[in-house]
């Protein structure tokens, strides 16, 4: 299974192996998305964009589940590395568009701070009555 594997992934698995104080082996066996069983693989909606592609594979669960793959040294390998660095950075853009400050639109259609709402809170004197 190996074989299959980007040099990324290889580098990705072989930290996690060294961190859990296991081989490579058992972490690419643990990640694998085929049985050893499996003799064959069903596969559709192939997309390939230069050196990177997709392709969405039938799992041993009978699942479908996108597999990425990188072009290395003209052979197709896959790249779960790739994939995971992929996630963290739309997982990164999505938090920073929940928790930006969200912009509003003049009518001259250049964006702006959206102002903060401030509620008129009655002021009390030193007597203790309002304003």
């Amino acid at each position: 299974m190996k074989v299959l594997l980007s040099k990324a992934t290889l580098a990705m698995h072989e930290k996690e192996a060294k961190s859990q104080n296991v081989s490579i082996d058992e972490i690419v066996k643990r990640e694998t998305l085929f049985s050893e069983t499996q003799k064959s693989v069903e596969f559709k909606d192939e997309k390939i964009e230069g050196d990177k592609a997709t392709l969405k594979v039938k799992n041993s669960y009978g699942s479908w589940e996108t597999v990425p793959f990188v072009r290395e040294d003209g052979s197709w390998k896959i790249d779960k590395a790739g994939y995971a660095e992929q996630m963290i950075k739309d997982i990164e853009l999505q938090q920073n568009q929940v928790f930006d400050t969200p912009q509003s639109v003049d009518p001259l259609g250049t964006p702006s701070e959206t102002p903060e709402l401030q509620l008129d809170t009655p002021t009390t004197t030193p007597t203790g009555t309002p304003e």
